[in-house]
């Protein structure tokens, strides 16, 4: 399973803006997690990170953002160091 690819405007701390591209996908997901859990991809220039979440979260389009704009503002921008 793919979710459709969306796109948001992260402001990380030093005032810079970012854009970020993001979905979720279960490919690389043990089977027996595929029931419960996704990846979420998030891509910032050539960077690719993924976080493991729950699939009751993606129901909730807002929530999966807020993870996206959390985890850019923590790595600071910098999803490959």
């Amino acid at each position: 399973m793919r979710t459709k690819s969306r796109h948001t405007v992260v402001t990380i701390p030093n005032d810079k803006r970012l854009e970020v591209s993001y979905y979720c996908s279960d490919l690389k997901l043990k089977e027996k997690e595929k029931k419960d859990f996704t990846d979420l991809i998030i891509q910032l220039h050539d960077c690719h990170s993924s976080i493991k979440i729950s699939k009751e979260r993606i129901k909730d389009p807002g929530d999966v953002e807020a993870i996206v704009q959390k985890t850019v503002i923590n790595a600071r921008g910098h999803l490959c160091d």
